[in-house]
């Protein structure tokens, strides 16, 4: 970490002030043909409006007497192209890029030629720890895999921390090499790679971070019947995965999970029921898939600190197939998140309100919802679900902010927006994203939108945006008044 004294805008500039000098310093040894040590001279004030200090000798500005790791933090900001040129500036710093211990190849920076050579080299000339380094091999043929585990091999003998390797573009995927599972990782990230851990592979013992892209796990049979021990794990992240739903984890520091699941896997959710630190959950799967109803009542239960809670039609379903009691209420819930949500479905609709009864401090409500085409003026004797006894006296909400985003205009996405504007006197901002523009008459949602300014309000303060094609509506705000932007 950089000393406070030497804060982001302090690294900033020097970044800045850095690359304008190592453009000057070429440009002249280039096409002035000045010598290297003049350069050197010239490069040592500071520049570009800053009070110039002149030095004599082999006597240091104060940007090249700054500490070492100092130095690196400022490397770190600039590409590796960037900073090797760097060395040019003077002696002192002619070494300090070689032993950078962040290593960042990017995909701009992979798409060079001949990558695996450039690698090496810079590899080779390394002076001291690796702590992160982020590849992307998409570029990488699958016969030169071997070459990656080389350099796995060699990272894992020299401190690495912080992996990422990134295989986006490349249908072959890279098995991560034996060697990385002994090493103690603090944060993993991987896409398009297949994590298949020896037996005697029991978990990342210091790791904080995992996140998995399309990667597939194969397990030995012994370890899949087993817990893996990740006990400072804080952030899991699961997208598009195979074999990982099987997968037990020991992680009581968890705070954070994401799962986006397979359609063709089951999530068993039963093995977090005891990760009661967590504070951000997001579960999106395959309604039609899966194989048993998943019991959010007893996981919410557990789930005593949630505070940022997403889900997709189906687990938000499971609260109407569920018929125990309610959980108990959600105090820290802040944020609640539904993807697909259908207005036409009355389990949803259900479900949507007993969460609203159980986060008593919720004030970020987010409905993206289902996409599919709707004949709105063609609804018959549409049931208000938001007018029943039970919901009138819901008590008042304490929202802040509202967000719809595929908004149709059909009667019950108008009713449910009425009554939250009813029942919210702490609303501050609605925002409804208008689905499909193109395909209707724009005189429809002119209607639609004068219909929701004559809502009541609780909130004297709240504004409203519809958003939209702004060449055809533009956003509307709580004055009526059309404008291009936010």
């Amino acid at each position: 970490m950089v000393d406070p004294v030497w804060d982001v805008a302090f690294l900033q500039d020097a970044v800045n002030k850095f690359q304008m000098q190592v453009c000057d310093l070429q440009w002249e040894l280039l096409e002035q043909g000045c010598s290297v040590r003049s350069a050197e001279l010239k490069m040592a004030m500071i520049s570009r409006g800053s009070k110039r200090v002149y030095i004599e000798g082999d006597d240091l500005d104060r940007l090249t007497a700054l500490p070492i790791s100092v130095k690196h933090q400022i490397q770190e900001r600039l590409s590796m192209e960037e900073a090797a040129r760097m060395s040019i500036l003077s002696r002192p710093w002619r070494h300090v890029w070689s032993s950078i211990p962040k290593l960042i190849f990017s995909s701009q920076f992979c798409q060079r030629k001949p990558l695996i050579d450039v690698i090496d080299t810079i590899l080779l000339q390394h002076n001291g720890a690796i702590k992160t380094f982020l590849l992307d091999i998409s570029s990488i043929p699958p016969s030169k895999h071997s070459v990656i585990d080389q350099w796995m091999l060699l990272l894992s003998r020299n401190g690495i921390m912080y992996l990422t390797l990134q295989n986006l573009q490349n249908a072959a995927p890279y098995i991560l090499p034996s060697c990385m599972y002994d090493v103690e990782l603090e944060s993993l990230r991987l896409a398009n790679c297949i994590f298949k851990p020896p037996c005697s592979f029991r978990g990342f013992h210091k790791l904080k971070s995992l996140s998995l892209l399309k990667v597939v796990l194969l397990l030995d049979n012994d370890i899949a019947a087993s817990f893996l021990w990740m006990p400072y794990l804080v952030i899991l992240q699961v997208n598009a995965c195979s074999g990982f739903p099987n997968a037990k984890i020991y992680a009581p520091t968890l705070s954070q999970v994401y799962f986006l699941t397979r359609r063709s896997e089951t999530l068993d959710l039963g093995h977090y029921m005891d990760c009661r630190k967590l504070k951000a959950v997001r579960l999106v799967s395959s309604k039609e898939n899966q194989e048993k109803a998943v019991n959010l009542t007893y996981l919410l239960n557990c789930w005593s600190e949630i505070r940022d809670f997403a889900m997709d039609s189906y687990y938000l379903q499971s609260f109407a197939t569920e018929a125990e009691r309610l959980p108990a209420y959600l105090n820290s819930l802040k944020v609640m998140t539904l993807y697909e949500f259908d207005f036409d479905d009355e389990d949803q609709i259900f479900s949507l309100l007993r969460m609203l009864i159980i986060s008593p401090n919720l004030n970020d409500l987010r409905l993206v919802l289902s996409s599919k085409k709707r004949n709105v003026g063609m609804e018959v004797n549409v049931v208000n679900h938001f007018e029943g006894p039970s919901y009138r006296t819901l008590g008042v909400l304490k929202l802040e902010s509202l967000k719809v985003k595929n908004f149709h205009g059909s009667r019950i996405e108008m009713l449910f927006v009425k009554f939250i504007f009813a029942s919210a006197p702490s609303l501050l901002k609605s925002t409804i994203f208008i689905e499909d523009v193109e395909s209707v008459d724009q005189s429809e949602y002119v209607k639609i939108t004068k219909e929701l300014m004559g809502f009541p309000r609780a909130s004297p303060t709240l504004k409203m945006y519809m958003i939209c094609d702004a060449s055809k509506l533009g956003i509307l705000t709580q004055e009526g008044s059309f404008h291009d932007g936010m």
